[in-house]
């Protein structure tokens, strides 16, 4: 069940490059090239010029798809009449694509929705978005918002459902609406249509029950002891203790050090719970004002969850009995996540990946996922091996369109879906939405 109650920034960093917002940066390129993408085996955009940008008045027009401008856009959302629903992240906005055209649905680019404007119907960098049960409403994580918020697709309307817009950990065990996320980057729901959230600079998930309160799945948000040079792991042996709670409820941190001293600090990302349950386990996800969304979840048709450990370059998986599994990349050595390419054709638990962010199941129980700084898109066969579908991976570009997928060029890819026959991109560095048939 949902809850029961559904209810400015100039410069922003992602992948490393300072991005004005609402403003183009750099050159535009010469537009997509046009091409059918129905066609077996080719790449082909189907949404944005290249150009990064708001045109004038878009929000009040409908626009030609491969005309307009978008600035980063991080995901989409198929309907079952056609239609594709974006986020334009830095635009704020969610728009909605149909017939070769490009419309406004909701957002305004005021970054609103927080805790001091908590009624407005804005969107701060929304990262991702679902449907609910019923289809009629589209439930998005509004990253910067410290929200989850909901739009109604006949309207455009927009209500809260989990968060006060507050950046902390506050609220496990008690109503969703007062609780407090701090950067809320996936939602998915589960086998009994509950929804999980990926809280990201609090490195655990969390889920909403039937009775609408907030309560943790997966993760341990620890801050580390201060040490001379910074944060350092817990000593051997010492049980971190819980930070003082507040009106909301109990707090989420706990604390290797003075909680008077330590407790306002950001959780500590870190890696452990390999073959553990859930509640033992550490992530290491992008924290702070300039982090870039990361840490995806995707369900399988088993029931099983799993997510983009993003800092630490790999993907995991908690199965239905609450246990942690390394599914692809290589593990930390000595505390340092390996990033990297390697393990083409071979076992993904040997791979290295860079910054994986999204994942979507194929109908095939095939496993596809954004490596993100790698500039391409990565398959997990059932069989567990792993091999590159669309883009070169370690090579970064705009061209492709017309041709083979794997021979296209990408720009931070930070989004993927899975639709009946193909595969739409988040091409989230070349500001367009790109197709791609895999048969």
């Amino acid at each position: 069940m949902m809850p029961r109650k559904l209810r400015n920034l100039s410069v922003l960093r992602l992948g490393g490059l300072a991005l004005l917002t609402g403003a183009a940066t750099g050159c535009p390129n010469d537009g997509p090239k046009h091409c059918d993408p129905d066609v077996p085996g080719t790449i082909c955009t189907i949404i944005g010029s290249g150009e990064n940008g708001y045109d004038r008045n878009a929000d009040d027009e409908v626009l030609e798809a491969l005309a307009a401008k978008m600035s980063l856009p991080q995901d989409t959302l198929s309907a079952p009449d056609g239609s594709v629903y974006v986020l334009d992240w830095n635009n704020h906005r969610l728009r909605r694509f149909a017939d070769g055209e490009l419309a406004w649905v909701a957002g305004r680019g005021e970054l609103g929705g927080s805790l001091d404007d908590p009624a407005n119907g804005d969107f701060n960098h929304p990262t991702n978005i679902i449907f609910d049960p019923s289809g009629e409403q589209i439930i998005m994580a509004a990253w910067h918002n410290s929200k989850i918020r909901v739009v109604d697709r006949s309207t455009g309307a927009v209500v809260d459902a989990c968060g006060d817009g507050r950046r902390a950990y506050f609220g496990d065990g008690g109503d969703a609406m007062t609780a407090a996320l701090d950067l809320p980057a996936s939602i998915a729901l589960d086998p009994q249509n509950r929804l999980v959230i990926m809280d990201q600079a609090n490195q655990v998930l969390r889920m909403i029950d039937e009775a609408g309160d907030i309560q943790l799945l997966a993760g341990r948000c620890i801050i580390d002891a201060p040490a001379p040079g910074g944060p350092g792991p817990c000593a051997e042996g010492q049980v971190p203790v819980q930070c003082p709670g507040d009106a909301t409820g109990e707090s989420g941190k706990w604390t290797c050090g003075e909680p008077s001293e330590t407790c306002s600090l950001p959780c500590t990302p870190g890696y452990a719970g390999d073959g553990g349950p859930a509640t033992e386990m550490r992530m290491a996800q992008p924290f702070g004002q300039s982090a870039s969304p990361a840490g995806r979840i995707a369900f399988d048709a088993n029931g099983q969850l799993y997510f983009a450990d993003t800092g630490n370059h790999l993907i995991r998986r908690i199965d239905t009995d609450g246990i942690v599994h390394r599914v692809a990349g290589t593990p930390p050595v000595d505390g340092l996540p390996q990033a990297g390419y390697e393990g083409e054709g071979g076992s993904a638990l040997d791979a290295k990946l860079n910054f994986p962010v999204d994942l979507a199941f194929g109908d095939d129980g095939t496993l596809y996922f954004t490596d993100v700084y790698n500039h391409c898109v990565r398959a997990i066969d059932t069989d567990g091996t792993i091999h590159t579908v669309v883009g070169v991976c370690g090579e970064k570009g705009s061209e492709g369109d017309g041709g083979p997928p794997d021979e296209a060029r990408l720009n931070l890819p930070f989004g993927i879906e899975w639709t009946p026959e193909r595969l739409l991109v988040s091409d989230t560095g070349n500001n367009v939405i790109r197709s791609v048939r895999l048969d």
